[in-house]
């Protein structure tokens, strides 16, 4: 039997291991359920974790690496296959958030966020560079001045059993979030290119250099997860692309494979309109998640699976959340069977196991996932 590192490195090398890899974005609820431990409070922790308002007392650290220790539990307890770290709690030392009021405060990145205390978890509202002025007057966060300890613990932990998968952003989401929302980045995209080039290459040069940080302490594969299209296609004309979003994205991929370290790229929405020239761009190795919705894992399996492999894509809009457990398994099955012939696949759901989805079905999907994903299985066969 393969552990998980061989069975992840295997499958995105696309070679068949012993069964198809699962993975799962797992939500704080469901990582209390599975560890029966309560994650610990943390100041302006966003990216899916508890916050709480600006009285909170306990170390950062503390409270992340406790918080980290759960979630890698988790994954243990539900016999999943990847340990994880985020830039989204790799803070700046010395950070403290900048509260607006009890529950909304702005992060080191600009981007403001609201507690909202009956769910007890953030959501993004905002951003504070609307103009020149406001990025010239804004300092952007100092990689080397990072605290990467949560990094050096989660290679630890995993030691030669889990593959840790280094997630982080690039230029896809931060810019328009820091800037306030996607509409108001592209008109800035149209009408002040300037400035929105400069809040993108100020975003990607620290992104670039955390990256390098992580791969430099021991992740074994890069996740990038910022998103690039949405339900009706593609944000942009590709034209914007090639210019200003894929360049940082195709630099972090030559760099990677320089150390022989995968790039998963993330994303949700139809990107069959620009998918094989952002391949041919950017070199990326794995793509997640196939929003099954927009997408068709099938058909991207035989249109670019000797090329890239594929990590997705059960469906968490509907089957997970409100799904009977013959339609979970079935729907595992249909995943399988579209994406693992050959090898170079993933099982994951579409997006996350966000909250409304139910336990038993996560429980569901991973032993479904090991009974029918034993090689050999699979059924379409790549075209090239």
């Amino acid at each position: 039997m393969m552990t998980p590192k061989e069975r992840v490195l295997a499958a995105i090398r696309h070679e068949e291991p012993d069964r198809v890899p699962i993975t799962a974005g797992l939500d704080i609820k469901f990582q209390e359920i599975l560890t029966g431990r309560k994650h610990m409070p943390v100041k302006s922790y966003v990216g899916g974790g508890i916050a709480v308002t600006k009285e909170t007392k306990k170390s950062d650290y503390e409270a992340l690496l406790y918080n980290q220790k759960l979630k890698n539990d988790a994954t243990r307890k539900l016999g999943t296959d990847d340990f994880r770290v985020s830039d989204y709690w790799l803070w700046p030392k010395g950070y403290e958030p900048k509260y607006l009021d009890k529950y909304t405060f702005v992060d080191w990145w600009g981007k403001v966020y609201r507690l909202e205390p009956k769910v007890n978890t953030n959501y993004w509202i905002d951003g504070i560079i609307k103009t020149e002025e406001d990025l010239d007057k804004f300092t952007p966060p100092d990689p080397d001045e990072i605290n990467y300890d949560l990094v050096d613990f989660v290679v630890k932990d995993a030691g030669e059993e889990y593959p840790v998968f280094g997630c982080i952003h690039l230029a896809g989401m931060f810019p328009y979030l820091m800037m306030g929302g996607i509409d108001k980045f592209s008109i800035a995209l149209y009408l002040n290119p300037r400035f929105a080039e400069k809040v993108i290459k100020m975003v990607a040069d620290v992104q670039i250099k955390i990256a390098k940080n992580i791969i430099d302490r021991g992740v074994d594969i890069i996740y990038e997860s910022d998103d690039i299209a949405g339900k009706d296609g593609p944000f942009f004309p590709l034209r914007i692309y090639k210019k200003y979003i894929w360049p940082p994205i195709k630099k972090v991929v030559d760099m990677c494979h320089k150390r022989d370290i995968p790039y998963i790229k993330h994303s949700d929405g139809d990107l069959m309109p620009i998918l094989d020239e952002f391949i041919k761009f950017c070199g990326f190795d794995v793509l997640n998640p196939i929003e099954p919705q927009v997408m068709d894992l099938g058909e991207v399996k035989r249109r670019y699976g000797r090329r890239i492999a594929l990590q997705g894509n059960v469906d968490c809009t509907w089957v997970l959340p409100y799904g009977t457990e013959e339609d979970v398994r079935r729907d595992v099955r249909r995943a399988i069977d579209q994406g693992a012939k050959g090898g170079g696949f993933i099982l994951a759901e579409s997006n996350s196991m966000h909250p409304n989805v139910k336990f038993e079905n996560i429980l569901i999907y991973v032993d479904e996932g090991k009974k029918y994903g034993r090689y050999p299985c699979g059924k379409v066969e790549a075209e090239s």
